[in-house]
């Protein structure tokens, strides 16, 4: 599991590490840069590289990583071009020093005071972004906007440090031009906007680097934003004698007319996770279009209502398969008519007082937010699957807010509720009472379409 940090955050963490360890920032800014350095090189050898190495300094900290990288990579035998953004008087603390060591080892530095000075590159091998850090407020401006547009123009592969420069990394939408970057090298920890799209669509492939920060520190459980690893997926082993009743009962209340893949793909995902037996509750019209799709499950048909979509009628056998079962799925592709969406509130109700674990997708979710009285009594049992739409329904919140901090949303969401809700989208998130969020590092392009969910 690997820690995703606000800004403050991780200012935080530098700021322990100096003040409380003692390790001077000069020597995270060495590490940053050498780390970043070993990297860069790396890359330019697989790929057999040549020409001259570009980078763009900017005035803080972010700055001072690249004037070590410059010095690493110049100590390597590589031909270093250093554009100083500004004066470079301006600069400060351990970028000044670094500044100073470049300049002391005669590596060529210019200096880009205005647009004028920003020149077409001759032979450029890659450029190193080293213009801003994370904590960027509003979109670049002026001389800096300039330069990140001419960087994006020239087509070599772009290296980005900590952050592709006019991102804040707190923030998953860019707030004005941002460098296009190949790869991007983060120092300790990944930001929000390294995971969240759209911002991370500029980062390209990322890389973390250790500069020095405890790991006690790095792995403290107050950090509450957790990217998932293939590593930590556990699956139980099953006994050699294991039986289809002790792997688990299911029963799945899906499906209408139109909507008969949905509760197909409901018990086929379900299968594949390796669960004994499975009884899919469906309108009793599309009962045989169901056993002929699906051999490994036993099919349920209930009374129906004019249009084919659940009745209230159904209620008592559906009650007895929830009863038999060791959890419940409720709502894919159930349908908004208003007698089945009391056939959907009154089986949410029936799994509150069996205590079953239940999650409830799709449909059932609209259910819920028509009416939230239900929707506070659920419990731990509970796990809500929205897309952005539908957990927007549930929640009342602003979609660009949603878009640009889901995590912090979410969090805010869950704090006066007992349930857990997977968040889907890209990534999909998981959010927990107690404050946790759990990042899903898998998925691609393939899964947008109706079903994936």
């Amino acid at each position: 599991m690997i820690k995703v940090v606000s800004n403050s955050e991780m200012r935080q963490l530098d700021e322990f590490t100096i003040n409380e360890i003692k390790t001077p920032g000069l020597v995270l800014m060495e590490n940053a840069g050498l780390k970043s350095a070993q990297i860069i090189q790396n890359y330019i050898e697989t790929n057999n590289l040549t020409g001259t190495v570009y980078i763009y300094c900017g005035k803080g900290n972010n700055g001072g990583d690249g004037y070590v990288i410059a010095r690493q990579l110049f100590d390597e035998g590589y031909n270093i071009v250093v554009y100083s953004i500004g004066d470079p008087n301006q600069l400060k603390g351990d970028a000044l020093t670094n500044f100073i060591t470049c300049k002391n080892l005669k590596i060529p530095i210019k200096q880009i005071t205005s647009k004028k000075d920003i020149k077409r590159l001759s032979s450029p091998l890659l450029i190193i972004d080293a213009l801003l850090g994370t904590g960027i407020n509003g979109p670049a401006t002026g001389l800096y906007e300039d330069i990140i547009q001419f960087i994006n123009k020239q087509s070599v592969p772009i290296v980005a440090v900590d952050i592709p420069s006019g991102l804040n990394g707190d923030s998953a939408i860019p707030p004005g031009s941002v460098i296009n970057a190949d790869f991007t090298i983060t120092m300790a920890l990944p930001k929000r906007a390294h995971i969240f799209y759209p911002a991370k669509k500029h980062v390209g492939e990322l890389h973390t680097v250790k500069i020095g920060i405890p790991k006690s520190k790095i792995q403290n459980p107050n950090l509450q934003l957790n990217l998932v690893e293939q590593s930590d997926i556990k699956l139980p082993a099953l006994e050699a004698n294991t039986h289809k009743y002790s792997s688990g009962k299911l029963f799945i209340l899906a499906g209408s007319p139109g909507m008969t893949g949905a509760a197909y793909l409901s018990a086929a995902g379900a299968l594949r996770t390796g669960i004994g037996l499975i009884n899919i509750g469906i309108p009793k019209s599309l009962n045989e279009i169901m056993e002929k799709k699906i051999t490994e499950a036993l099919t349920v048909p209930l009374p129906e209502t004019s249009t084919g979509s659940f009745s209230l009628k159904g209620l008592k056998t559906i009650q007895s398969k929830i009863e038999w079962a060791d959890a419940v799925l409720i709502g894919p592709g159930v349908g908004r008519e208003s007698e089945t969406l009391e056939v959907i509130i009154d089986t949410i109700d029936f799994c509150i007082k069996q205590k079953k674990p239940t999650l409830i997708d799709a449909d059932a979710l609209f259910a819920l937010s028509e009416f939230p009285e239900v929707l506070k009594k659920l419990n731990s049992k509970f796990i809500l699957t929205p897309h952005y739409g539908e957990f927007l329904q549930l929640s009342g919140y602003n979609k660009n807010d949603l878009i640009n901090k889901s995590w912090e949303l979410l969090k805010n969401y869950l704090s006066d509720k007992k349930f857990t809700i997977n968040l889907k989208g890209a990534p999909s998130i998981v959010g927990k009472s107690d404050g946790q969020i759990f990042i899903n590092s898998t998925g691609n392009q393939g899964l947008a379409k109706g079903g994936s969910g």
